[in-house]
């Protein structure tokens, strides 16, 4: 996915532009929008944009000018003048700073998505080759993608690199971490990416990141080093955990291997669930408050968060609740601010479901409130969907609702949205010639292992196999 920054003085001539087209279709990311250039060009230096649409004519510094001091950066940008002046000489020197195309307001959808296409080609023609040995290793361990990724990790120059080990690394956000020396970076979602480096400079690297945390990002984690290629996919995982302890400390930062209290956690979650069982208010508030004190002690992880939210959805279960699971850290950042906000909520979720029952609704036959949720759901699939969203928006029970799904169409909201999603990535994967991650963000998927893992789980094969037997 592309970054693109929109800039001019006038916001409504921002929002305009941002609601004009889908973007994401066209393969961009809108990361920001400024309203002057000065503000524009810090903006730029931070999110590190791959394409900028500017207007001419703004105050502090004038969309040329921007240009002009954009193209000194390090990282290289494609500029868009969008203008209110339809005057040759202004087109002239657009081009001559350096833009790529220069579009008059008011905007018209076709052109923008021509220059979305064009910009698209161009991004897509520049961008270096991915760690392909990397990927196919990780997605099929076997001897033959090891030998490949042994000689991708000396191209890149590691050297012998089982005295020291390797280090895995994952940065979570849009900014880039900047990796010196010897490296293998393979990106696994629109804002993640995955580095394997030497020992020694991963240390040397730590160090400075700690001094002077890189713009753009959330969360940097870092494994232990590693001197078994066979142990790669078990150090990204640790890292990724690692990437968004942001979650739980509220601090963006670096974050290394460290001993976490599981026991401890254990049994406030063993307490929980008698709690819940025997409907005791007091025994719930004080299993709760013990595991708020082990996250504000910093002594869990974003995996214990994961595994807090779906052992106590686990315990409503069998009070016969219908709450869905989560299947990802990305899908609990989006949910909630930090681990005590999603603590708050849970909190709040078992309350509910210990106050005297509503009275049953019937759900013997369709009826035509869930007709229009389904054919919602089966419409907007590759959006970010929950129960909350859609009893909020069809005034509906979050919890009725599931009822529905797994009465009418034999499954979960979830499950059904990941069937929709798997099966249109096949489709993609027969007709389009996308990266298996482009394909995987097309259909609502940030994670590239997720999506990977999901993908085998419900057609028994791996993206790339699948591909492989199309005619």
């Amino acid at each position: 996915m592309h970054k693109a920054l929109i800039v001019d003085d006038e916001s409504w001539v921002v929002e305009s532009l941002k609601d004009l087209v889908d973007w994401e279709r066209h393969g961009f990311e809108i990361v920001g929008q400024a309203y002057n250039g000065a503000d524009a060009l810090a903006s730029m230096k931070e999110l590190k944009p791959d394409v900028v649409f500017t207007d001419i004519r703004m105050p502090e510094m004038s969309g040329l000018e921007l240009i002009q001091r954009g193209r000194n950066l390090e990282h290289p940008i494609l500029f868009v003048v969008v203008s209110g002046y339809a005057e040759f000489a202004y087109a002239q020197k657009a081009i001559s700073y350096g833009a790529i195309a220069y579009c008059l307001k008011p905007f018209d959808e076709m052109e923008i998505s021509g220059v979305l296409l064009k910009l698209d080609k161009m991004l897509a023609a520049a961008k270096p080759a991915p760690a392909s040995s990397l990927l196919h290793f990780l997605e099929e361990p076997g001897e033959a993608s090891r030998l490949k990724l042994l000689e991708e990790l000396e191209r890149a120059g590691f050297g012998d690199w089982t005295v020291d080990g390797i280090v895995p690394v994952v940065a979570v956000g849009p900014g880039d971490l900047h990796a010196k020396g010897p490296f293998v970076r393979l990106k696994t979602g629109a804002s993640k990416s995955v580095y394997l480096l030497r020992a020694a400079e991963a240390s040397a690297l730590e160090a400075e990141w700690r001094e002077r945390f890189p713009p753009g990002l959330s969360g940097i984690g870092i494994a232990g080093a590693i001197k078994d290629l066979g142990e790669v996919r078990t150090g990204i995982d640790a890292a990724d955990a690692l990437a968004h302890q942001f979650f739980v400390t509220r601090d963006c930062g670096v974050y290394a291997a460290q001993t976490f209290r599981q026991e401890e956690l254990n049994r406030c979650l063993a307490d929980m669930s008698e709690a819940i069982s025997g409907k005791s208010g007091p025994a719930i508030r004080q299993a709760f408050k013990g595991i708020a004190e082990l996250f504000g002690s910093r002594a869990l992880s974003i995996r214990h968060a994961f595994q807090v939210y779906n052992m106590t959805v686990s315990f409503l279960f069998k009070l016969g609740q219908t709450e869905e699971t989560l299947y990802g850290y990305e899908q609990l950042i989006r949910s909630y601010r930090d681990a005590f906000d999603m603590l708050a909520a849970l909190e709040a979720l078992v309350a509910r479901n210990m106050s005297p029952a509503e009275p049953a609704l019937s759900i013997e036959t369709k009826n035509r409130n869930f007709n229009s949720i389904l054919q919602y759901v089966t419409q907007h699939f590759r959006q970010e969907l929950s129960l909350q969203g859609l009893s909020e928006q069809f005034y509906m029970n979050p919890s009725y609702i599931s009822q529905l799904f797994r009465k009418e169409v034999g499954e979960t909201l979830t499950g059904y949205i990941a069937r929709l999603r798997i099966q249109h990535a096949q489709e993609l994967l027969n007709e389009d010639d996308d990266t298996i991650q482009e394909i995987a963000e097309k259909i609502g998927y940030q994670d590239y292992f997720y999506f990977t893992r999901l993908f085998k789980k419900m057609t028994g094969k791996t993206p790339t196999q699948y591909r492989g037997e199309r005619p």
